[in-house]
Formats: C-alpha cells, sequence, structure tokens
C-alpha cells in the first residue's frame, strides 16, 4: 500500500524553520542551495504525514550559461529515498513546470551528468530538450542545461483553495 502524499504550494521563499526541515532531504544543503530559496518563485513540497518526503524548486537566481531569453530554473529537486518510485517526481516537476511557464520565463533545469535518475527523466520526456553542456562553475563537472519545450498555452495552474491547507493531487495542475 502506498503513503497518503499531500503537496504543498509556497509563492515565497521558506522561512528558516521550513530550510531546516527541507535541508533534511538533501546531502548538501550549502551556499547555493540557500541562494535557490532565496529567490524561490515557488516550492512544492511532498509531505507524509506532514513530514517534508519531497522538495522541487522554481527560482530565478540562474547561474548557468543559458543562451534562453528570461530563464527560470527547476532545481533543488530531492525526493528522500523511501519514497522513491511512487511519482513523486513527476508531480513536482510537472507543477513547478506549469507555473514556470505562466510566469512567461523560459524554463531551464540544470543536470549534473553524473546524475543518472535526472538524465533517464528528462531523456524520456517530449517536454525538454537539450540546450548545452559546460563546466559547472560550483562543482567543476560536467552539467547539462535543459530546456522546455512547451509553452504556457497547453497548461494552467488551478487557483490553490480559498481555505488554504494541504492541496490535494488534483489541486496541484491541469493539462488543457
Amino acid at each position: 500500500m502506498h503513503p497518503v502524499i499531500d503537496y504543498a504550494l509556497s509563492y515565497a521563499p521558506p522561512t528558516a524553520a521550513e530550510r531546516e526541515a527541507l535541508s533534511l532531504l538533501t546531502p548538501d544543503a550549502g551556499p547555493r542551495w540557500h541562494q535557490k530559496l532565496d529567490h524561490a518563485l515557488l516550492t512544492v513540497t511532498a509531505l507524509h504525514s506532514g513530514t517534508p518526503v519531497g522538495l522541487g524548486v522554481l527560482h530565478a537566481s540562474v547561474t548557468a550559461p543559458t543562451g534562453v531569453d528570461s530563464p527560470v530554473e527547476l532545481g533543488a529537486m530531492y525526493v528522500h529515498p523511501a519514497y522513491r518510485r511512487l511519482g513523486i517526481r513527476e508531480r513536482i516537476a510537472a507543477s513547478r513546470l506549469t507555473y514556470a511557464l505562466s510566469t512567461g520565463g523560459t524554463p531551464i533545469t540544470v543536470i549534473d551528468n553524473r546524475n543518472e535518475a535526472s538524465w533517464r527523466h528528462f531523456e524520456r520526456s517530449p517536454q525538454w530538450a537539450v540546450e548545452k553542456e559546460y563546466t559547472g562553475w560550483f562543482t567543476g563537472l560536467p552539467m547539462t542545461i535543459w530546456v522546455a519545450t512547451e509553452s504556457a498555452w497547453y497548461r494552467t495552474l488551478k487557483a490553490p483553495p480559498v481555505t488554504g491547507g494541504a492541496l490535494r493531487e488534483g489541486d496541484l495542475l491541469e493539462s488543457v
């Protein structure tokens, strides 16, 4: 039986207390991670019984050498190992992409070339294309910039519930 996962959307950078809880999901909550959170346009958190088990951030702190107009980056994607292969990554990614497209920016994501799981995800997705490979400034490692191939005409973000609280699965996005 799969656990019940709630998804929360936030349109403001996480507070200090939220960052502390979210930092448990990543092996490196260093300066670049905090920079992404400082410039967060959207944070999608997957919760199991109120505990964060997944995180994805859409931010405007793009440092990759992209050539696209108005880039916004889908970054800081983490899912706790015990919760992988439950579709959490796909739901978070779809929510971030939908919101990124609604901002009018060009969604990009930057993948460490050693991250096989991310490569598999983006290679099989028709919504993404490789823009370029480069050596990461923060890591010194080979990285790849992927650019969204969709436009905002294909997606709409549903309005958040008036009462607040945890969102249900169907509240996250709607493809048109």
